[in-house]
């Protein structure tokens, strides 16, 4: 239990420190701006899908076979019989 309160208030220290700001001493013009932009919006997007698929097409396969399973077989046949 000590080594795991231990981990924990080392990874507390280390996110706080990571999130004090500094200067970077850099210019960011407007294409660089653009471009990280682009890569945020392409990794959420690549994310979104990737739990879309993970999740939706279970889900979709477990919906097609009870819609399957409710159909009508030969034997109940709702035409009318010809004699």
């Amino acid at each position: 239990m000590k080594i795991f309160m231990l981990s924990i208030l080392s990874f507390s220290v280390l996110a706080i420190l990571a999130l004090l700001p500094i200067n970077a001493e850099a210019y960011v013009g407007p294409g660089l701006g653009a471009g990280a932009t682009g890569v945020v919006i392409g990794v959420l997007t690549s994310i979104f899908l990737a739990l879309t698929a993970i999740i939706w097409y279970p889900i979709k396969r477990i919906l097609k076979k009870k819609r399957e399973g409710k159909g009508v077989s030969a034997t109940e046949s709702t035409e009318p019989v010809q004699e």
